[in-house]
């Protein structure tokens, strides 16, 4: 009898064997900083306000990516697209942008806001809280704006972040400065660049390049840390 039933447990062993493993737990706080709270799609709005190139001189920042026409590139936390369809339109068609967000709704606002544009070359991917998602050796920039503070798994995406890079890429962190004490932002959304900067090298990159001329945040441009 009990041979009968040996086959029924291979097969059960190789179903486990082939999902998923959970994630790992998330972090309350990470290298000495508490993390934030994921703004949440309810909240889309204030991303899209008719104030905020003014405040902060989001043009100039997009300047500064130095994008061109067929660069392969990714909007991290790109919630509903105020950041990614410029960038679409900075690579043109023949390259191209992926859309990380957690979050569908978001991802169904940014869609909509490419239709009526027409533009077609964003690729929409529904990460999780410890992939991005994204294929390896995929992307030739990633833009972080105001989002990697929120990371409940830093280790993990930052690895996953590392994996889809291109060699000679660069991640590029937007953070609001926790140094400035008149940024009108709530403490646990801002960051030092001192913490930037040890928490990416931590993470196997270098930092590469800054720029400091942002009205409210850091612009921190970092590459792979040589192995």
């Amino acid at each position: 009898m009990l041979l009968r039933f040996i086959p029924c447990l291979v097969i059960a062993s190789a179903i486990l064997a082939q999902q998923p493993s959970p994630p790992p737990p998330p972090v309350a706080e990470y290298q000495g900083r508490v993390i934030a709270q994921t703004m949440h799609w309810q909240g889309a709005s204030w991303l899209v306000r008719h104030k905020r190139d003014r405040e902060e001189a989001t043009l100039r920042m997009r300047e500064e990516l130095k994008l061109k026409p067929g660069m392969s590139v990714c909007d991290m936390g790109s919630g509903n697209g105020y950041h990614t369809l410029p960038m679409a339109e900075a690579v043109g068609k023949e390259g191209k942008v992926y859309a990380v967000e957690v979050q569908p709704e978001m991802i169904e606002m940014l869609k909509e806001r490419a239709a009526a544009k027409g533009i077609t070359h964003i690729e929409s991917v529904i990460g999780e809280s410890h992939d991005p998602k994204l294929p390896p050796q995929s992307c030739d920039l990633i833009l972080l704006v105001d989002v990697y503070h929120e990371f409940s798994h830093p280790e993990p995406m930052l690895a996953g972040i590392r994996k889809a890079l291109k060699p000679g890429g660069v991640v590029v962190l937007v953070e609001f400065r926790a140094e400035d004490d008149s940024v009108p932002i709530k403490p646990e959304h801002k960051m030092m660049k001192a913490q930037i900067n040890k928490e990416l090298t931590h993470n196997g990159f270098k930092l590469v390049r800054e720029f400091d001329e942002l009205p409210w945040q850091h612009m921190m441009f970092f590459g792979l840390a040589d192995p």
